[in-house]
């Protein structure tokens, strides 16, 4: 009974808690369902932008990070780096992890720095819930 009553991002959190980078994929994704927001869609990126702040911000997150997967990571800082660092910085709080991004540009600290930035993510999805998937 409790499964029923749980929202689906809630249900996400919890299938993929022992992978935060994944729980913040599904996730987005899930927002891009419900929101009907296609990769192929030429106003993609206003109607990302329209979401609430809080759910835009993990949209385009995990947005750049499958860039960073698909890409490459020297690629990637090219790709709304400024954005991407912002938010890191200022809503998951993780100025070591922007400084890297904007100054030391390095893929082998990147790396390493991944996973505590996908547990904030995860964090800062659980703090602004109820404005994700129901």
């Amino acid at each position: 009974m409790e499964a029923a009553s749980s929202s689906l991002t809630r249900r996400l959190l919890d299938r993929h808690r022992h992978g935060p980078e994944d729980a913040l994929q599904q996730v987005a994704l899930a927002v891009l369902q419900q929101e009907g927001i296609r990769d192929d869609s030429v106003l993609r990126a206003e109607r990302i932008a329209a979401l609430a702040p809080p759910v835009a911000a993990m949209v385009m997150l995990a947005g750049w990070l499958a860039y960073v997967d698909w890409e490459g990571f020297d690629s990637a800082l090219y790709a709304n780096i400024d954005a991407v660092a912002a938010l890191i910085a200022g809503q998951l709080h993780l100025p070591e992890v922007a400084g890297n991004l904007l100054q030391a540009r390095d893929a082998a600290l990147f790396a390493a720095q991944r996973p505590t930035l996908a547990r904030a993510s995860v964090a800062f999805i659980e703090r602004h819930i109820a404005l994700f998937p129901r």
